[in-house]
């Protein structure tokens, strides 16, 4: 029974070990060029799921363009694989706007810079791994 004790009280102690031990995280600076019109915000979407991409952001952002290329952090990230959409909300209604077909009529970009030429690219296209303070670059 003493032996049983024991075991309980380090798995217990073992357990309250992990729980209490401080989750990891980074930060991401992001810097977006090429904007042709300096009005509007940049809609930043980091995403870590491939059901999410282009639907939910883990951590999203909004940045008033005021040049034609933005600096931003995303701070507090945890570790793991994430794919960044932005967008160039020229007319700050939140959305991005699509004319015909669904062509989006407002500038956009991926992390890694993927081709648009056919639609959006993957979600592993775009894919990254946040293990530590980084810095990208994204082209619109």
């Amino acid at each position: 029974m003493l032996k049983l004790y024991f075991l309980l009280l380090i798995l217990f102690s073992s357990n309250l070990l992990i729980a209490q031990e401080p989750q990891i995280t980074y930060n991401l600076q992001i810097i977006v060029n090429n904007f042709e019109k300096i009005k509007g915000e940049l809609q930043v979407c980091l995403t870590d799921k491939k059901e999410d991409f282009l639907k939910h952001c883990k951590y999203s952002k909004v940045v008033t363009v005021t040049n034609n290329s933005v600096s931003l952090e995303i701070a507090n990230i945890k570790t793991g694989i994430y794919s960044i959409s932005v967008f160039h909300d020229e007319n700050n209604n939140g959305v991005l706007d699509t004319g015909f077909f669904g062509i989006p009529s407002e500038p956009y970009a991926f992390s890694n810079n993927p081709s648009r030429s056919f639609g959006p690219p993957n979600f592993e296209k775009c894919t990254l791994l946040i293990n530590k303070d980084k810095q990208i670059s994204i082209e619109l």
